[in-house]
């Protein structure tokens, strides 16, 4: 017997990792199909997300799949947090919610997409806004797939709109000041009557 183990000991040595390799392919499986499942399962989704797929699945304005409807509220809810509308602020009688804000800029812009003011993403950003970032973080943007990257969409336009708002602009001047010339004058009734019809479309609890 003792003859034995000696003959097999190499062998022995290597069912060890073999068998750490097995159980960790079978991890990363599993972890894998879970990160998975909370991508795609609706009972992982926040309440508010849940509420911006369900306005989204409402308003088929946007032209975009179930999929992407839930990357742009997740890219919504994720945002929301890092903007601080100022107090005393009211869009058509309405305290702002952050993220049915920053929702109903995606649809305003959105709806402003024209010949003349042919932007870039879900917030028509205009190339002189997407120049002046490129300028300020020292690197190129990809105009092909990275600036329609809902995140980041979100992530340039709250840089500078913040910075305005801090400045003391209000939110109509910081969001004119950041598309400039591509602003329409009518453009900020159409984004408080966006913000206005998703606000009555939910259980409202914020109005005065």
């Amino acid at each position: 017997m003792k003859k034995l183990l000696l003959k097999y000991r190499y062998g022995f040595l290597l069912i060890f990792p073999l068998l750490l390799v097995i159980f960790s392919l079978g991890e990363a499986d599993t972890r894998f199909s879970y990160d998975v499942d909370r991508f795609f399962s609706k009972s992982d989704l926040s309440k508010e997300e849940s509420m911006i797929i369900s306005l989204l699945s409402e308003d088929q304005s946007f032209g975009i799949s179930a999929r992407e409807k839930k990357e742009l509220a997740r890219a919504i809810v994720r945002y929301s947090v890092r903007i601080q509308i100022p107090d005393g602020v009211l869009l058509s009688g309405y305290k702002p919610l952050p993220s049915l804000f920053l929702l109903s800029w995606a649809k305003t812009r959105t709806g402003m997409k024209t010949s003349a003011k042919k932007g870039f993403g879900i917030l028509n950003l205009p190339e002189s806004f997407v120049q002046e970032m490129e300028a300020m973080a020292g690197a190129k943007i990809d105009r092909k797939i990275d600036i329609y990257s809902y995140s980041i969409q979100y992530k340039l336009a709250l840089l500078k709109y913040k910075e305005y708002l801090s400045e003391g602009n209000s939110v109509e001047s910081a969001y004119s000041k950041l598309y400039g010339t591509s602003y329409s004058d009518a453009e900020w009734d159409l984004f408080e009557k966006n913000y206005k019809t998703y606000a009555e479309k939910i259980t409202y609890e914020n109005k005065p």
